[in-house]
């Protein structure tokens, strides 16, 4: 996945905190939903596949409550890992 697509953005809608229980399957939330993902998967692909299918070409990277860069993403899906998706929208 390019890096040019991974970009920084104002907040939008974020995952509730209070309705994550702890030691969960990893999922990531975006556009709303929670897509579960498998212990193990590669990141990026993980990352790059939903953002596809949610219809997002620019987004941010939030890995358990941390903005997430491409260059510090970890190579595999861990368990517990909470991911979100938020749009990143150009102005203009």
């Amino acid at each position: 996945m390019s890096e040019e697509y991974w970009d920084n953005s104002p907040e939008e809608e974020r995952l509730d905190e209070e309705s994550v229980v702890e030691g969960s399957d990893p999922f990531v939330f975006v556009n709303g939903s929670r897509v579960f993902v498998d212990t193990g998967s590669s990141f990026r692909s993980a990352i790059g596949n939903i953002a596809k299918e949610a219809g997002l070409g620019k987004f941010r990277v939030v890995l358990n409550g941390v903005e997430t860069l491409p260059s510090d993403a970890p190579e595999l899906i861990s368990e517990g890992d909470k991911v979100e998706l938020l749009k990143y929208d150009i102005a203009g």
